[in-house]
């Protein structure tokens, strides 16, 4: 188990107005393989939402309510108790119903208990497929432009990374930027 200590010095102390002394301590900062990354391009495009008056259609921000029976199936779920941390995968009968679905739509069978893993999200799961594949050192190649994401959940994996940008008129693969080194090379479909 972690502990936190806490040292404080007579340089750390500031004196209120009313004589009472405060603790101060220097702001926290961020590791610095990550300094050089900012905000997202979802907080980007949700301050510009904000500052023109502008729908957001760069998170999925519905300007509406859910339907009704969404709702309800939540206030039905917490009433059922249905309400605390599920297992790290997926609960059953969903992993079960995705299973389902995705052999519906490509004809394939996956195992529910083995072969699916359900987040709270997109980047989550990129996130966790990343940290799950990627050593430190691996030389991973993002293919340019890219979602903001990639490059910062690589760096806190310690992967190298190499962007490419393809260029017209064929946007082929230049062979002379692949490398032995080269690990893993994400491909991002829209």
């Amino acid at each position: 188990m972690a502990t936190l200590s806490t040292v404080s010095t007579e340089e750390d102390a500031a004196s209120n107005p009313n004589g009472s002394t405060q603790i101060t301590h220097p702001p926290l900062q961020v590791a610095k393989r990550l300094e050089k990354f900012k905000t997202t391009i979802f907080t980007q495009m949700s301050m510009l939402a904000i500052k023109h008056g502008a729908v957001n259609l760069g998170q999925g921000f519905p300007n509406f309510d859910g339907p009704e029976f969404v709702k309800e199936a939540a206030i039905q779920a917490i009433k059922d108790g249905k309400n605390q941390y599920a297992r790290g995968y997926g609960v059953p009968e969903f992993n079960s119903a995705i299973a389902s679905r995705f052999k519906k739509d490509t004809g394939l069978d996956v195992d529910p208990e083995k072969e699916i893993t359900v987040t709270s999200g997109c980047t989550e799961a990129i996130a966790a497929t990343m940290l799950g594949l990627i050593n430190p050192g691996d030389e991973v190649i993002l293919f340019a432009p890219f979602y903001d994401s990639y490059e910062a959940t690589l760096s806190m994996a310690g992967a190298k990374v190499k962007c490419i940008t393809l260029r017209p008129p064929d946007f082929a693969v230049p062979l002379m930027s692949l490398s032995p080194r080269s690990q893993r090379i994400l491909v991002q479909f829209l």
